[in-house]
């Protein structure tokens, strides 16, 4: 009996350690981005991998392509599953201003996901990014994307 109840208290305390560690090098990755040295940084199309808001977390798999954001030369064009939003930006050290986006209105299976997404865009955003990961904050929540 000594050995059921060792083992069937071994396995929360490993799964524990194992989620506190999964959590600490989750937390050591930000430690990676910086804030951008130019708006070339940005360039290129970035997939939504998570986005945080008052409505909860939602997870994104990266292999759909339903969320992402292209920027370019002074200009963000965001996919928001079936709709599509264009719209300037503008960078000022860590800060990224959107303009207000011009969006196609189709009913989108994932809504109200798809319009959280490319509300997020809208007011300043403070960036992180590395080459590979963006993260965008502001007070309405936090995006992760990846290139």
């Amino acid at each position: 009996m000594a050995t059921t109840r060792l083992a069937s208290t071994a396995r929360p305390r490993a799964l524990a350690g194992l989620l506190v560690a999964l959590a600490l090098a989750a937390g050591c990755s930000d430690d990676s981005l910086t804030s951008p040295t130019s708006p070339a940084q940005l360039e290129g199309t970035w997939r939504l991998q998570q986005m945080t808001t008052g409505a909860g977390v939602h997870n994104e798999d990266l292999t759909a392509n339903r969320f992402n954001a292209t920027f370019g030369t002074g200009t963000v064009t965001v996919k928001a599953d079936c709709n599509t939003c264009t719209g300037t930006t503008s960078l000022s050290g860590a800060t990224l201003t959107v303009s207000a986006l011009a969006c196609s209105l189709a009913a989108c299976a994932s809504a109200p996901i798809d319009t959280r997404y490319s509300a997020f865009f809208s007011g300043p955003l403070t960036v992180r990014i590395n080459n590979r990961l963006l993260q965008l904050n502001s007070d309405r929540g936090e995006l992760r994307l990846e290139k």
